[in-house]
């Protein structure tokens, strides 16, 4: 199978590896820098969770499906934190902001009905002509490539509509690579 060549996705801005940071946090020695760095310090504490579930595990056999490490770190991966809001529009005084990751979280699992495609990183934007949406995915291998992605920018362009009330004004999948479910 294809596998996805770009590595700009697992490397915080200060360049070090989510995947050596990780390392580094289960095994109780971060470096001098991961412990000084901003950047590493803010993604460490979004995998303290994460890190306790490993250590307290401790020497007890675990044994996980096959690919489940890999969809986790792509779902930890694509879940870096941006900042950014999608603000949404109601009545009345106040406001509604949702932060950009939740509202990639949202669609991500709104192509979970969809067999066959798994959705990994998802970026949105807000823009002044609606919500753009761009997503990288993994598709069963055997299934129309086309009719399969289509289906999940429909599931996507959906929850943007129907449940945020926003315009989506494009929705771009990137299919990365190919499942084969026997494998």
């Amino acid at each position: 199978m294809a596998v996805d060549p770009s590595d700009d996705h697992d490397r915080l801005p200060c360049g070090n590896s989510v995947d050596a940071l990780l390392r580094h946090l289960t095994s109780g020695e971060p470096t001098p820098h991961e412990s000084a760095c901003e950047y590493c310090r803010e993604q460490a504490e979004e995998l303290r969770p994460l890190v306790s579930a490993v250590r307290r595990t401790g020497d007890q056999e675990v044994s996980a499906p096959p690919g489940l490490l890999a969809d986790v770190m792509r779902a930890v991966r694509a879940e870096r934190r941006t900042g950014g809001t999608v603000v949404l529009s109601g009545p009345g005084p106040g406001g509604t902001e949702v932060r950009e990751t939740a509202v990639a979280a949202m669609l991500r699992a709104s192509v979970e009905s969809v067999p066959g495609v798994v959705v990994g990183r998802c970026r949105v934007e807000q823009t002044p002509e609606g919500l753009v949406v761009l997503a990288t995915a993994r598709v069963g291998l055997g299934l129309p490539i086309v009719e399969a992605a289509e289906e999940a920018r429909r599931a996507m362009r959906s929850l943007v509509e129907d449940r945020l009330g926003l315009r989506a004004a494009r929705v771009d999948i990137d299919v990365v690579d190919l499942d084969d479910p026997a494998g």
